[in-house]
This record gives C-alpha cells, structure tokens and sequence, in this order.
C-alpha cells in the first residue's frame, strides 16, 4: 500500500515512519542541546538518570510516551563523544568503536555485575571497578586484558558527553 503508483501501490505515505524522523531530531536535541526545554524534560521526566534509564510511566505526557516508543532504535543509529562519561553506559552504548563493548567483550559482559554502569563509575577507581560474579579465566581473562588495553588510551574530560548520529562510528 506505501509503495509509490508506479510501482503498482496505492501511494499512501508510511506515517508512523514520518512521525519517527521529528521524534528523533527531539531526541538528539535532548542529547546534545542546552535549552529551556530540554531542562524542563529532563527535571520532569530524566532527573539525575540517563535518558537510556528512563522508561515509560504511568501519567507521562503523550509526547513523552512517543519518545520513549522510538529512543532504542535512535541510540542504536549513533554513538556517543566522551567527555566526561556520566551520560553513556559502558557496556551498553557505543563509544569506543563501532559496537558496544558488551558485543566487543561477550565473554566479560556475560558475568560482570553492573551491567548498565556509566563510564564514569566505571573509571571512577583504579584499577577499574568492575566486579563480575565469577573469576576471570580462560578466554574471558584474555578479553578482559584486551579491553583494558584499549581503555589505556581513554581520558575523561570536563564537558557533557553528545550523540552523534553516524553510520558507524
């Protein structure tokens, strides 16, 4: 039925596709822009979580419920620029590479016990204060001395951490 009439459909536009673009484009400003509005969303709705935390609640404008309806698959169309790593989970979000460490590092993901930890809490010690329910051997002590290795090389800096909406990262 969306197919155009040349092509033998009906020529109807797909609207729930349509509504999902300006959606989207209200998520980015809500990850990236310092206004008004964002700070009345985020004291209302986000207060001191992450807007990938945040899920629906009973009461929720509909505006918010429509937002909430599309943020997963926008957060899988990006990544995040650290800054000072408080806005982007670190085994969950992309921002070190082209995939979320927890697809990078299966084996360390599958028993770590903060899961959805920020990068901030996690390089908030040193070493890294990561505690998983089981020892580390075999094949996943190797992924771990990998991504340590790689982590190496990562600095937190003063600023908030942006999305960026890219192909790959």
């Amino acid at each position: 039925m969306c197919q155009p009439k040349k092509q033998g459909g009906l020529g109807i536009q797909n609207l729930n596709l349509k509504n999902k673009c300006p959606l989207s484009k209200w998520l980015f400003k809500l990850c990236n822009v310092e206004v008004i509005w964002q700070e009345l969303l985020r004291n209302k709705y986000r207060k001191t979580k992450m807007l990938c935390q945040v899920i629906k609640k009973l009461g929720d404008s509909h505006f918010w419920l429509s937002l909430m309806s599309v943020k997963d698959q926008f957060l899988n169309l990006g990544c995040f620029n650290l800054q000072a790593g408080t806005q982007i989970r670190f085994w969950e979000d992309i921002w070190l590479g082209n995939q979320p460490l927890k697809s990078q590092y299966q084996s360390p993901y599958n028993i770590v016990l903060k899961r959805y930890a920020t990068v901030a809490e996690m390089f908030s010690s040193r070493p890294l204060n990561i505690s998983s329910r089981r020892s580390l051997i075999g094949d996943k002590l190797t992924d771990w001395y990998n991504l340590v290795a790689r982590l190496l090389n990562v600095d937190l800096q003063e600023g908030r951490d942006t999305f960026r909406l890219v192909p790959s990262c």
